[in-house]
């Protein structure tokens, strides 16, 4: 730990390690440090806190568009859709702020498909509301089917009232299921124009989404002939170069789509100012010799 984060922690850097075994990200030293692992990502959180707020203020300028509208009508979509990226950017700012990277990138990475969608959404509204009624019928019927498994197996004490409604469901839902309106996260991001992104949604994925080999990687203590000597655990500091980036563009292209969905009679001066600082820091950074090139 460099001599700066122990100068401002009321324990050695001995009992920062031990207090971490014992707590997690639960100790109490945990809040202490993180003065430390903001400080020379600043201007960083600073633009991803300033993102969120222009956000949350076209947001707020335009809940009122979903009166009249169904709950599945485009524009009501991408209002739930915007205000759900807001919150997943909030929460990993919250974890970026403890040096919690793997945990918050599984937050980015939700921004990246709420992004695809809402591009999706304003390419083809009907077309990718379908594909979104289609999956949450795909939803609905597998767990329906799961249960009705329950029933079969003895797990569940036999009711045939409800096991027959349950199979009257899943008739009707696979009735209704479309093969033509399945559409994976990749397809989204094809459709919405933003598939240039999908190599960072594919690269958070793989390193947070989900248990992979992938994922548990980084829990390893490699050593130089490919051999490991124990486990990583604890902050990730030096992932912070790469993560708060990748969520300022993240969250900047997918208000960005929503503001062109829900395109009322306000300016818009602030936010379009942030998302082009956005692209001159990243840039900037690269150019330097920092961040992950293939990145976005």
């Amino acid at each position: 730990m460099a001599d700066d984060h122990v100068l401002r922690l009321s324990c050695t850097e001995q009992g920062f390690i031990d207090a971490f075994r014992t707590h997690g990200f639960l100790s109490p030293y945990i809040e202490e440090a993180v003065p430390a692992y903001i400080r020379p990502h600043a201007e960083w959180f600073a633009h991803a806190e300033a993102l969120n707020k222009a956000g949350l203020d076209a947001f707020y300028r335009r809940e009122n568009e979903v009166e009249g509208l169904s709950s599945q009508h485009p524009i009501s979509l991408s209002i739930r859709m915007t205000f759900r990226a807001l919150s997943a950017c909030q929460g990993a700012l919250i974890l970026y702020h403890r040096a919690m990277v793997q945990e918050g990138e599984t937050l980015t990475r939700n921004i990246y498909e709420t992004a695809f969608w809402l591009g999706y959404l304003y390419k083809d509204g009907p077309a990718a509301t379908r594909a979104f009624i289609n999956d949450e019928r795909k939803s609905q019927k597998a767990r329906a089917s799961y249960y009705l498994e329950q029933f079969a197996s003895g797990a569940y004490d036999r009711n045939p009232e409800i096991e027959a409604q349950l199979r009257e469901q899943v008739a009707e839902l696979k009735s209704k299921i479309t093969k033509a309106d399945d559409v994976p996260v990749q397809e989204a991001a094809r459709r919405s124009d933003l598939y240039g992104y999908y190599e960072t949604y594919k690269h958070l994925s793989a390193g947070s989404a989900h248990n992979s080999l992938n994922s548990l990687h980084r829990y390893l203590h490699r050593n130089p002939d490919g051999s490991y000597d124990g486990h990583i655990v604890g902050p990730d500091p030096d992932s912070l170069v790469d993560a708060l980036p990748v969520l300022c563009i993240g969250l900047g292209i997918t208000l960005a789509m929503f503001c062109t969905i829900v395109a009322l009679d306000h300016p818009e001066d602030e936010l379009q100012a942030l998302l082009i600082k956005t692209d001159t820091m990243r840039k900037a950074q690269k150019a330097a010799g920092g961040g992950i090139t293939t990145m976005a």
